[in-house]
């Protein structure tokens, strides 16, 4: 048989079999419509300008949790400015200030998202490009149904570049980031407070953080050559604040010493502490050095970038309590409280980080059909440090008095090797073979401690090998598939990639009414061999005391995209994405005599997820509008159970079952209508529903919400 014949009918075998599960598209976002109006715009002076604005009201009702609403959508009521397009455009290109100059803006008002991106552009002087962007971020973590923390907070980030030509040959390059971060915070935080009893805080932040960029650099062209270089200097800093606690005042339970956590204990204690306060300030600073070096030619082409880095930061973490210690005598180990009792802790640190990573690559076109390409990347990252705690505590415990210093560096060569061949006009053949060479040095000395020193050092060498083609068996269509496989010999954690293999296999037909394409993508990592563990009873086997860790990742997706008219069109996917993990973990659990806390290798977790997800969109046309209708479901079916109930008082035990899954639903429909009053005036509306549901249940709680949210706006041109 031919062989493009016989690819020809395993191809269209495979597509009809995908077409019957037509990847996971996005939740289209309602708002801003599409714009109307005339497109030509209208002369101002020597430029052609366009200017649209879409501005109206969204409303938003909520059922279920509306905590986990605000943590996921966060939409709520009020006056929008949808969105914004302006343009100003000269006529003949040599415009006297500026030749273009573009203003786009979305979800400002009161949205939660809103952005802006301004750009302005002479040709052969300079462009400058600014964007503005704000995120209002809300977290009640009460996921859990017994959360005690809670988010609040703006984060509004702005960037800036300009670029000026000084000569044909030569550019100036500027450019500032700012990212700034402000709100409240709540959580908690258990201490013991050295012989005080267990205590659970809670710790209400003013969150204040900053992160500042500055970046000059010049772009060169000499020789054939483009070098591009950038200095950078970043400032980091955390200046939050901790409310202390209100003296005397009682908060909620804390548990003393020695007593099993259980969700369902009798609030029966006052809270041991009575006063607590902290203060926690970081500073940081980078500097940093970024090159890029390019050049192309017929037969050859070579790539070479350089980072270099080196942060510096300081930090001081000083805290201080009041409360009251744990009353023991023969009788009884935990009766209660005793005397009352003072501690402080303070703790200054600096740390040093210098980071060099560089990577060349040199390509060569012997042929038109072949290209060889060699690429080598080296890094090298250290963190150095030094630390102090003291610690003082009134009741007469002795001092604590720590010092430390610590090495860690990290260090990775990789060479590769790549060769493509196009065989013909519809088949072409790649592989790749890749090695890399990595280690990782931790060394930690102390003093004022029983374990004074500690040296840990991993090498290891990860080779892969990968194998694919390219099939063009019909000019609309295009086939692609490629296998790597990759071995270890020294794995740096559990989960990372050690006797692994991945496929990829993708498809795409393209006409001129419609498109399609399917894709498929396994990863298989298995770090240790299954006889160590029994999967019936979920427990190590005698003697097998080997972390263990394994994990099968299956991933399929469908997608097309039909016009059935010039007025109609529609849009479909499919996507299904399987992930099963069996690890050996570690429990913390209570020791069987004293306040310590043991740890128990030894608990089988097996998790499985399958998650489905289908979106249908649907557009049509008609004379003085349009109309745009959409569905989207996701759906975690996970190991086939309806409900999970993770209720058990024990968390360890809950966590650590022989199997966990999460089933989950989660629905979105949505419908936006817009229709033209005037050539310049178009009104707008819209409406999306949103529906999620957890089928698993913490402590009986089981976290689900229902919300409507719509607009309505009018879109004007002018």
């Amino acid at each position: 048989m031919n062989p493009r014949i016989f690819c020809l009918s395993f191809v269209i075998l495979c597509l009809s079999f995908s077409l019957l599960l037509p990847p996971l598209q996005a939740q289209p976002v309602v708002t801003p419509s599409p714009g109307t109006g005339s497109e030509l715009g209208a002369d101002w002076g020597p430029y052609n300008v366009t200017n649209s604005i879409e501005s109206g009201y969204r409303f938003t009702t909520v059922g279920g949790d509306a905590h986990l609403f605000r943590s996921v959508e966060n939409y709520g009521n009020g006056l929008r400015l949808f969105g914004g397009n302006f343009s100003a455009i000269s006529k003949d290109g040599h415009g006297r200030f500026f030749d273009s100059l573009t203003l786009t803006s979305s979800g400002l008002g009161n949205d939660p998202y809103g952005m802006a991106n301004l750009r302005v552009e002479k040709n052969d002087r300079y462009r400058y490009d600014l964007t503005w962007r704000r995120n209002d971020y809300f977290n009640a973590s009460l996921l859990n149904g017994a959360g005690g923390t809670l988010k609040n907070t703006m984060r509004t980030v702005q960037d800036h570049d300009l670029t000026v030509s000084a000569t044909r040959w030569a550019k100036l390059l500027l450019g500032y980031t700012r990212n700034h971060e402000t709100g409240p915070e709540y959580s908690a935080y258990e201490t013991y407070m050295g012989g005080l009893a267990r205590s659970v805080l809670p710790i209400d932040r003013d969150t204040r953080r900053e992160f500042n960029e500055y970046r000059l650099g010049t772009e060169l062209d000499f020789l054939g050559f483009r070098l591009s270089v950038t200095h950078r200097w970043e400032y980091y800093k955390e200046d939050s604040s901790i409310v202390p606690l209100i003296p005397g005042q009682e908060y909620p339970l804390g548990y003393l010493r020695n007593q099993p956590f259980d969700a369902s204990y009798p609030e029966t204690y006052r809270q041991a502490a009575t006063a607590y306060s902290r203060t926690q300030p970081m500073h940081g600073r980078n500097r940093g050095w970024f090159g890029n070096l390019i050049r192309n030619e017929k037969y050859w082409a070579i790539n070479a970038r350089m980072t270099y880095s080196k942060g510096d930061s300081t930090s001081v973490y000083y805290e201080t309590a009041s409360g009251n210690t744990v009353a023991k005598n023969a009788a009884c180990n935990n009766c209660g409280f005793g005397a009352p009792v003072n501690a402080f802790t303070y703790m200054p640190g600096t740390a040093r980080r210098p980071f060099t990573a560089g990577d060349f690559s040199f390509s060569l076109f012997p042929t038109s059909k072949l290209t060889i390409i060699n690429s080598t990347s080296v890094q090298s990252n250290r963190f150095d440090g030094t630390g102090n705690e003291l610690r003082v505590i009134s009741n007469g415990a002795p001092l604590v008095n720590r010092f430390w210093t610590y090495h860690i560096g990290t260090g990775r060569v990789s060479d590769a090797l790549d060769l493509n061949y196009h065989m013909n006009k519809w088949l072409a053949l790649n592989a790749e073979y890749r090695y890399t060479s990595r280690f990782i040095d931790n060394n930690l000395f102390r003093t004022g401690t029983t374990k004074n020193t500690s040296i840990n050092s991993v090498r290891n060498h990860l080779n892969t090998g990968t194998l694919g083609f390219r099939l063009k068996p019909l000019h609309p269509l295009s086939v692609s598939v490629d296998a790597t496989v990759g071995r270890d010999n020294g794995p740096e954690n559990p989960v990372s990639p050690a006797h692994f293999h991945n496929i990829r296999a993708r498809a795409d037909y393209r006409a001129k009414k419609m498109r399609f394409g399917v894709s498929y993508r396994q990863m298989y990592n298995l770090n240790a061999p299954l006889s160590v563990v029994s999967v019936s009873s979920g427990q190590l086997l005698a003697g097998a005391e080997l972390d263990y860790f394994a994990s099968h990742s299956r991933d399929f997706s469908a997608n097309t995209s039909f016009d059935a008219n010039r007025y109609l069109s529609f849009d479909l996917s499919y996507t299904k994405l399987h992930l099963d993990t069996l690890a050996n973990l570690w429990a913390e659990l209570p020791a069987p005599v004293g306040p310590t806390i043991v740890s128990k290798r030894g608990y089988m977790s097996q998790y499985t997820s399958n998650l489905h997800t289908v979106s249908l969109i649907a557009r049509t046309n008609f004379k003085r509008g349009t109309f745009y209708a959409g569905y989207n479901i996701t759906r975690d079916t996970g190991d086939g159970r309806e409900i999970q109930n993770l209720g058990l008082k024990n968390p360890a035990a809950s966590f650590t079952a022989l199997a966990n899954t999460f089933p989950m639903t989660y629905q979105a429909p949505l419908a936006r209508l817009s229709i033209k009053i005037t050539p310049t005036v178009q009104w707008n509306g819209g409406w999306e529903f949103y529906r999620y549901n957890e089928r698993f249940a913490y402590f009986g709680y089981q976290p689900y919400y229902r919300a409507h949210t719509g607009y309505t706006s009018l879109s004007l041109t002018f």
